[in-house]
């Protein structure tokens, strides 16, 4: 109800209560009316802004948690890989050790790593986000120095492999079986030669068979001499490399070729007596840098 510029308004409280009578000057009831107007159509979208808000908050929340226990479980396998690490350094030197190689010089990239979880951090000390952003940097700079670790592992294990891989060549390429099966008649050394009946240097042993006998090479090799020797009739030369040479005399027969690569266990000539014989035999020697050497030293068998 307007009169004179007054407005008035009527508050009814219901019951047996008398109304409530506001009057209000024309130029204030328009400002209130205004601002509940404003109230009024500011209201949903106040709200809707509110629920928005809360939610992002929650998602907010809901993924920092999720980043927390990402952390806490990178934490762990970053342990775990150092870990891994050392027992690796651990079997390196066990390794070098058996080889008789001298340790790797090592690395100042191996350093301890870890540190307390997201979980166990007091609340007190920083913000989670901080806190966060210190973890991941921290957890950065670990597997940084783990890599590098890991790199120099590898560096290391590949000169262990090149070198076991030598020696297991080395191994491969030594005489160590017996070269034919029989009767030892005859061993390395100073001897009555039986021809001449003076004192002479035996270079080899003499294994007593019957004709036709297998011979096999003792070690891997190639077939470097096929001949006829006066003394020792057929022989073959087997060189094994790293200086080493064995020889096979009074053969009945040669089953190989100059030139000819064979395997320790391969069969290469038969026994027979050719050459200065007194039976059946073969006459075997091992050469060391053209050096004879004691043939029953390298055998293992």
């Amino acid at each position: 109800m307007k009169k004179e510029g007054i407005f008035t308004i009527w508050v009814f409280r219901g019951g047996r209560v008398k109304p409530l009578k506001i009057k209000l000057p024309g130029r204030t009831a328009k400002i209130l009316l205004a601002i509940l107007l404003v109230i009024i159509v500011s209201f949903p979208f106040i709200t809707m802004s509110y629920i928005s808000q809360t939610a992002q908050l929650v998602q907010i929340k809901h993924e920092r948690a999720a980043q927390s226990t990402q952390i806490a479980s990178l934490n762990e396998q970053v342990g775990d890989f150092q870990q891994q690490l050392q027992r690796l350094k651990e079997f390196d030197v066990k390794l070098r050790i058996i080889a008789n190689l001298e340790n790797a010089e090592e690395t100042d990239s191996f350093l301890g790593v870890g540190g307390i979880s997201p979980s166990t951090r007091e609340p007190w000390e920083e913000t989670e986000a901080e806190a966060e952003a210190k973890d991941l940097q921290r957890m950065k700079a670990d597997l940084d120095r783990l890599c590098t670790e890991a790199e120099f592992r590898e560096k290391s294990f590949q000169k262990l492999y090149s070198f076991l891989e030598g020696k297991k060549n080395e191994l491969t390429c030594t005489p160590a079986i017996w070269p034919a099966r029989g009767w030892l008649t005859s061993r390395f050394g100073y001897r009555i030669d039986p021809f001449t009946g003076l004192r002479q240097l035996h270079e080899g042993i003499d294994i007593a068979n019957k004709i036709g006998s297998p011979i096999i090479a003792p070690a891997d090799g190639v077939i470097i001499r096929v001949f006829n020797n006066f003394g020792f009739g057929l022989m073959v030369e087997l060189n094994h490399g790293y200086g080493i040479v064995t020889r096979y005399g009074h053969l009945s027969k040669s089953y190989v070729k100059v030139g000819q690569r064979v395997k320790r266990g391969e069969r290469i000539a038969a026994i027979g007596n050719t050459g200065r014989a007194t039976g059946p035999h073969l006459h075997y020697e091992v050469r060391l840098n053209g050096v004879p050497l004691n043939p029953q030293n390298y055998i293992l068998n």
